[in-house]
């Protein structure tokens, strides 16, 4: 049985990952920030789940401006 703290910080790390991707999924979809390529619009939201907020950081600086109302 892992430790207790080891249990907490799994479902904080997964709470934020998740979290992290809504955002991106939100900007995208309700924001109106579209890419330009399709593929793009599933890439971001998977990467954030295992990158979390670093994706964020990097779909603001990258991806974003890419978009055509960006």
């Amino acid at each position: 049985m892992p430790a207790t703290w080891l249990t907490v910080l799994a479902w904080v790390a997964l709470g934020v990952a998740f979290a992290s991707a809504a955002w991106i999924l939100a900007d995208i979809y309700t924001r109106g920030y579209r890419q330009k390529m399709p593929v793009m619009e599933a890439v971001w939201p998977v990467t954030a789940l295992y990158f979390g907020p670093a994706a964020v950081w990097t779909y603001r600086r990258y991806g974003r401006p890419t978009s055509p109302r960006g």
